[in-house]
């Protein structure tokens, strides 16, 4: 398998030197939530006009890395003491949605490089700044603890290879999961000049994400640059919680669905009277109105649950995973059914983003927090059960 790793990047003690620290911010200084949304919105503009070259890449290009970071998002979720300005959980799956609807492979790897804050969650504030002295490096993760240790010296030789590590071609830092000698799970924070990249991720859907699968073998890492995963239950600051790293995905489709179901009215539009079938103005209504039901569930659920949390409640378990992972399958719907609505236009890649948006959102549905699956852990929830996914 091709090696694309990048020999090129900065050791640690470089990035250390030429990255300047952040000021701390004074009360009411610095830029708003509302102003990240505005770039977020501005630059998810400009993406339409990229995304097949995106897609042809297999990667996104360094000059929209530039633009993300420029959004103020990356770093968005953070403290404000660290340049971040806490969005809420609805906040960042607005911006994840606003991104997808320019492009999905971009959202996708934003959402991803926002889950640094698992890190600012779970080291010491030293440690993490020693990880991450720039709020603005990205980071790609792969949680599952497919990697297998041994100690040595303070730390641990860490083996193994993970799959799906989206934007692992641009990502500075990698978080990825692995097993102690004694079987604990823990998360360690690996520079990825460090990890090998295998040119794995050739698939239908979310091509620009460059989901490659990784390898280490007997990399040395510090015990202080590893962590236990956040339990379940366990308190945490209300804007750095680990489940809303799972929250914020359901952007994606809504973004997905609606750039599509723009595409579809527009060129029904040109068509002036001369429309593919009697039916097409009611079926694309049809189209709006289940990405609209989904858009809804989403974001009524995601408030109600935010405002528990905010006031110390625990919100009702699995209600925002099956608000999800109905908007995967709603605007899955939507987006087949506008495909079928324009007839054969919709196979010019080149001139319409509807054969790209029907396999974006078609891939990014397998996904496992919003597969089928999830419908199985709500139901047994609902019947008395307690299902161990850790996705609800």
């Amino acid at each position: 398998m091709t090696d694309t790793r990048r020999p090129d990047r900065p050791s640690l003690e470089d990035e250390r030197m030429t990255v300047v620290e952040l000021p701390p911010r004074a009360p009411g200084s610095g830029p708003t939530a509302g102003d990240v949304l505005d770039r977020v919105r501005a630059f998810a503009a400009t993406l339409p006009a990229r995304a097949p070259e995106v897609e042809r890449r297999g990667r996104i290009p360094a000059d929209l890395l530039d633009g993300l970071r420029a959004t103020g998002l990356l770093r968005a979720a953070l403290p404000p003491a660290l340049g971040g300005v806490e969005l809420t959980a609805p906040q960042l799956t607005r911006a994840v949605d606003l991104l997808a609807e320019g492009d999905a492979s971009v959202a996708w790897c934003a959402a991803v490089a926002l889950n640094a804050s698992l890190a600012v969650v779970s080291l010491p504030a030293e440690v993490f700044a020693e990880l991450f002295p720039d709020p603005d490096l990205i980071t790609a993760t792969v949680l599952p603890p497919l990697g297998r240790a041994v100690r040595h010296d303070g730390g641990y030789l860490l083996s193994g290879r993970w799959t799906y590590a989206s934007g692992i071609t641009h990502a500075d830092r990698l978080l990825a999961g692995f097993l102690t000698p004694d079987g604990t799970p823990r998360v360690a924070v690996l520079r990825t000049a460090d990890v090998r990249v295998l040119d794995t991720w050739h698939t239908t859907g979310l091509r620009g994400t460059g989901s490659h699968d990784v390898e280490v073998a007997d990399l040395f890492v510090p015990d202080r640059h590893t962590f236990a995963p956040p339990a379940a239950g366990a308190p945490q600051p209300l804007h750095l919680r680990a489940d809303n790293l799972a929250l914020k995905m359901a952007g994606i489709p809504l973004g997905i669905a609606r750039s599509a179901l723009a595409c579809a009215r527009e060129l029904l539009t040109a068509r002036g009277p001369a429309l593919p079938r009697a039916s097409a103005p009611a079926d694309l209504a049809h189209a709006e109105a289940l990405i609209g039901a989904a858009d809804a569930y989403v974001y009524t659920t995601l408030d109600r649950a935010w405002a528990a949390l905010a006031a110390g409640r625990a919100p009702e378990r699995g209600t925002a995973a099956l608000a999800r992972q109905y908007a995967h399958r709603a605007c899955r719907e939507a987006v087949q059914h506008l495909y079928d609505l324009v007839g054969s236009a919709a196979v010019y890649t080149e001139r319409t983003p509807l054969d790209r948006c029907l396999r974006d959102v078609i891939t990014a549905g397998r996904h496992v927090a919003s597969a089928e699956r999830v419908l199985d852990a709500v139901g047994e929830l609902r019947l008395g059960g307690d299902p161990s996914s850790p996705h609800l």
